[in-house]
């Protein structure tokens, strides 16, 4: 697996599934990971992809990440919570951590937050509004002394553009016997099979990285963190951030426009559960020293 995330250096074969957005889905044909080859400057990419349109203009970000306040709080609190099976609270890292709200969520559990986003809009919302400690960077190129007992990557795995140095950073960043908690989704569900290339997950170049539970598992345990645990989240979505998605994955067709802005204008605030398909959370640990 660790060959296959090196994708500027990796000789095994690959097979291009689809092509979406001007890029190629590529899987390896010895591990099944899949991925795209990024051709940019890898910050740039950063800057790009996570500038305030993503959390603002809906399409493959979010319509209005503000007005998910309560329901991603709600979000950290049921992870807070889940953790309480493993780990007493402690220090917890939340990588993309956006304006904090997930991180409130822990504070609300006893936890000791620090957070790291791109973007500064979101950064200094989550400084200001909230009193958390975020810091603007990405977890490739962030530096830091601050051992953690729980890094979160919550929808932030498959958006690493360097996912070796990622990957060395939280194995760094933890301390011994720490663990990692991921929220991705699983390109092996029937669901991602099902809806093939309009699965809503394949939007390049914001993700970079599709995971099943195998290659995931892969990942971790080349970079000495074993596996925990997994499950699906208790996760809500608003109607207006389901039909953005929607929106942008489906084929066009007369008046969908107005049809889509007429269901977001009338339903867009109700909230439903998310279903059992293709979304997961993965538990890891950093091995104690002896």
């Amino acid at each position: 697996m660790k060959n296959c995330s090196s994708l500027n250096t990796c000789s095994s074969p690959k097979i291009c599934l689809f092509r979406i957005n001007e890029h190629d889905i590529l899987e390896c044909k010895r591990c099944g990971h899949q991925y795209i080859i990024l051709n940019e400057n890898m910050e740039n990419h950063v800057s790009n992809i996570y500038a305030d349109a993503y959390f603002f203009e809906g399409k493959n970000g979010y319509p209005n990440y503000l007005e998910d306040k309560e329901i991603l709080i709600n979000h950290g609190i049921y992870y807070a919570q889940l953790m309480s099976k493993y780990k007493s609270a402690g220090s917890v890292f939340d990588v993309g951590c956006a304006a904090g709200f997930i991180l409130k969520g822990f504070e609300i559990n006893k936890w000791t937050c620090f957070g790291l986003e791109p973007n500064k809009t979101m950064a200094e919302y989550g400084r200001k509004e909230l009193q958390l400690k975020i810091e603007v960077g990405s977890l490739e190129s962030f530096q830091s002394d601050e051992k953690f007992d729980l890094i979160t990557l919550i929808q932030v795995i498959g958006h690493f553009y360097d996912i070796d140095a990622a990957m060395h950073n939280v194995f760094t960043l933890l301390k011994p016997g720490g663990f990692v908690l991921v929220e991705w989704w699983n390109r092996a569900s029937l669901y991602a099979k099902l809806s093939g290339k309009y699965w809503h997950v394949y939007s390049p170049p914001s993700v970079i990285h599709w995971f099943s539970d195998n290659t995931l598992n892969d990942l971790f345990s080349q970079h000495h963190l074993r596996f925990i645990d997994k499950g699906y989240p208790k996760k809500q979505i608003s109607l207006k951030h389901a039909l953005s998605l929607a929106d942008e994955k489906t084929p066009g067709f007369i008046g969908k426009k107005k049809i889509f802005n007429y269901l977001c204008k009338k339903f867009g605030k109700l909230i439903f559960n998310y279903p059992p398909l293709d979304l997961k959370w993965y538990l890891f640990q950093k091995e104690a020293e002896k």
